[in-house]
């Protein structure tokens, strides 16, 4: 209901709905209206921690998060959420801390002890609390989180992502370091609570975030060190190991027979472990058993980990590359990414939540019947845009592209491993825009290619594109001459997927404007569907 809203340029009456939530703006005694109390009463609680970060994230950025819309058709991950500095009237400010404050009691009262108690529910109250420290700090800065932060910490001592902000906080004081914050993690962590591994590779990749790459193998050799101890007293058949080393220690174990110190571990203590390995056999420039641990890690990987584990992958895959095979040649760089993507395929994939009753089919024949009629779900673009950041950088683009055959065979060939990677299309309309680019040539053609090449990556997305994605493309080809009918295709099926899009319509009028006679027709189309032109 937000979403369509926002699209069909009422945000106003969005905010509006969401101002009926503050017991002040209603007559009934009730902390929300009846049309809301009814939508909470139907949502899962997943859903309904969802549901109240939407309504504060829409009232601070007059917008929904892209973390939630990029997902509209999939489960959604609150601690995927971005909340960038805003900067707001002290009145706004007050009212967004106050629907905070609505929300933490509203998800209190809705939530029972019982379910409160159970792993799950858990780590969406803990995920609901990292969204509310990230929601003051995008309006007051970090600095001011300090009491919040220290009141979650004591709420929720077992949550990994707390400490690591605790860290981050001490880092961008005056003179700190965020050493202190990281040894003090690491000396009151709990024993038996899973994520100790994470803090000493995040503490690791810290230091080399700094430019310290001898503090980091000091901290690797500490990682070794209590990696040894910590199995040893859970081994004692390790004394055989260790009775040769005066000192107890042992030396970096092998990949090859990774569970010498992982037995009883949580999923998590086992990517990250598998991760610091990987990161001690990649700087003893070790690189087979380094390759063997990073690929354990993806295997080991949770959904809350997996975008950084896939990211340490693509890095640790290009420098094993590039290391045994001279790479000169972006032909031979696509074949690296090939490559790449044929290990971690299988981890990118996206499911809609409406193809999840196909789980619950029985019979073989009747769910492999059901699969072939459905389009097969797009590969995430987001592990093979990893890749080519990681690469070239933010552009997503080859730096050295001198001739526009070059451009198109580069795209070309990515856009046959992700038909649906519109976001690297975007990044060609970014770099031929900019000036210098092909000077000597007609832009004319390029620009008619990038346009079908966009179309194409859009269309080709399942499920389907958000709606501001389809506005931005709509502005682009409204600019380029001689694709007229390119451009009709392209605003049937926009509209026929967000037909309350305000954007869609006015450029679909825009257009119309220019090419036909009378875009009357147009306007009364959008007119039935409450969008007013002109």
């Amino acid at each position: 209901m937000m979403g369509c809203l926002c699209m069909s340029g009422n945000v106003g009456k969005a905010i509006e709905k969401i101002n009926e939530l503050f017991p002040e703006e209603t007559d009934s005694d009730e902390p929300y209206s009846s049309l809301l109390s009814d939508i909470l009463t139907c949502l899962a609680i997943s859903d309904r921690y969802i549901f109240w970060v939407c309504c504060v994230y829409l009232v601070m950025y007059r917008k929904l998060p892209d973390a939630v819309v990029h997902r509209f058709e999939c489960e959604k991950e609150l601690i995927e959420i971005e909340w960038p500095p805003v900067h707001l009237p002290d009145k706004e400010k007050q009212r967004v801390l106050k629907l905070v404050e609505i929300a933490i009691g509203a998800v209190k009262a809705n939530v029972s002890s019982e379910l409160a108690s159970s792993e799950a529910n858990l780590s969406l109250a803990q995920n609901f609390a990292l969204c509310h420290i990230r929601c003051v700090m995008a309006l007051d800065g970090l600095e001011h989180c300090q009491a919040l932060l220290e009141k979650y910490m004591k709420l929720y001592p077992q949550c990994i992502e707390f400490v690591l902000i605790s860290a981050r906080l001490h880092t961008s004081d005056s003179g700190g370091s965020g050493v202190k914050a990281f040894e003090e993690a690491l000396c009151k962590w709990p024993k038996e609570v899973p994520g100790i591994h994470c803090i000493w590779n995040q503490y690791i990749e810290f230091s080399l975030e700094r430019g310290c790459p001898d503090f980091a193998k000091e901290l690797i050799t500490r990682w070794m060190d209590f990696v040894s101890k910590v199995q040893h007293t859970r081994n004692e058949s390790l004394d055989a190991v260790t009775s040769n080393r005066p000192d107890g220690s042992f030396e970096s174990g092998s990949a090859s027979s990774p569970d010498f110190w992982v037995a009883n571990s949580s999923q998590m203590d086992i990517m990250f472990g598998y991760l610091n390995l990987s990161l001690s056999k990649l700087m003893d420039k070790d690189f087979v058993e380094a390759h063997f641990a990073i690929d354990r890690a993806l295997r080991a990987s949770t959904l809350q980990y997996i975008k950084h584990c896939l990211r340490e992958y693509a890095m640790f895959f290009l420098a094993y590359k590039s290391q045994s095979v001279k790479v000169s040649s972006i032909s031979e760089q696509l074949s690296i990414l090939n490559e790449y993507l044929d290990n971690v395929r299988a981890f990118c994939v996206l499911e809609p939540l409406s193809r999840h009753f196909i789980n619950r089919i029985e019979k073989p024949r009747i769910k492999q019947l059901v699969c072939n009629l459905l389009t097969p779900v797009s590969s995430d673009s987001f592990t093979v845009n990893l890749v080519l950041k990681e690469w070239y950088g933010p552009s997503l683009l080859p730096p050295k592209l001198g001739q526009p055959k070059e451009l198109v065979d580069f795209v070309e060939a990515v856009l046959e491993i992700v038909p649906s990677n519109y976001e690297l299309v975007f990044c060609v309309y970014k770099w031929l825009s900019k000036d210098g680019k092909y000077v000597d040539v007609s832009l004319d053609s390029i620009f008619f290619w990038a346009s079908s090449a966009l179309v194409n990556a859009i269309c080709h997305a399942v499920p389907i594109a958000p709606e501001h994605v389809w506005a931005e493309a709509a502005k682009i080809i409204l600019d380029i001459a001689g694709i007229e009918s390119l451009s009709e295709n392209f605003y049937r099926r926009a509209l026929s997927a967000y037909p309350f899009s305000s954007e869609l319509w006015n450029s679909y009028y825009s257009l119309s404007k220019k090419t036909r006679e009378d875009a009357s027709a147009v306007m009364e189309a959008a007119r039935e569907r409450g969008i007013e032109l002109g």
